[in-house]
């Protein structure tokens, strides 16, 4: 790889470390990856992610936005998650700094098996520690049942429903938050998730 495909492809300086995952930079053997886990159906309906989802798209989001935000050229940081330093993208996670909020998904080979909920936890970590962010939020549209498991068993605090838009259409949200420290206003049971 030449310094200049290098410089494009801009990440965190150093890995973030979990129970069960490590955090990276995306790279670009991560493509199909991306691309396999944005054109499933679980895609088109809970991520804001193009639809219909194409090779450009992957291509786009490792080789141009993931860098670009490690680089401050926008608010979101992207971190690659994988079961070891050297393994195979399992999914992505991400922190808007401008809302403090995280956003996550994963491919489908790797649900089920507590990688994201450790991964959440990770960042959010991260988040409070290196960012000293006080507080970090999460939202997901309703229905995504698997997205609410994963933020409460990460420790978010749930704060109930909001209105919001899906790719133009209105679209109702739930909405979390993880404080590092004390109880958040506002809080409430979470729903059954069942």
């Amino acid at each position: 790889m030449s310094a200049e495909q290098e410089a494009r492809l801009a990440g965190p300086m150093l890995p973030v470390m979990g129970g069960k995952v490590v955090l990276t930079a995306l790279r670009e053997e991560d493509i199909d990856r991306v691309l396999e886990a944005c054109t499933t159906e679980q895609a088109r309906r809970w991520l804001e992610t193009p639809w219909p989802y194409g090779r450009a798209d992957a291509e786009g989001f490792v080789r141009e936005f993931a860098p670009a935000g490690w680089r401050g050229e926008h608010e979101e940081r992207v971190w690659a998650i994988r079961e070891s330093l050297r393994g195979p993208l399992a999914g992505v996670v991400g922190l808007r700094t401008v809302q403090g909020e995280v956003g996550f998904w994963l491919h489908p080979e790797a649900q089920g098996r507590g990688l994201m909920a450790d991964a959440l936890r990770a960042v959010v970590g991260h988040a409070e520690g290196c960012l000293t962010w006080p507080e970090v939020f999460w939202s997901c549209y309703d229905g995504n049942i698997g997205s609410m498991r994963v933020a409460k068993a990460a420790g978010f605090t749930y704060l109930g429903t909001r209105e919001g838009t899906q790719r133009g259409e209105p679209a109702l949200q739930h909405r979390a938050v993880r404080v590092a420290a004390g109880m958040p206003a506002g809080a409430r049971p979470w729903p059954a998730l069942d």
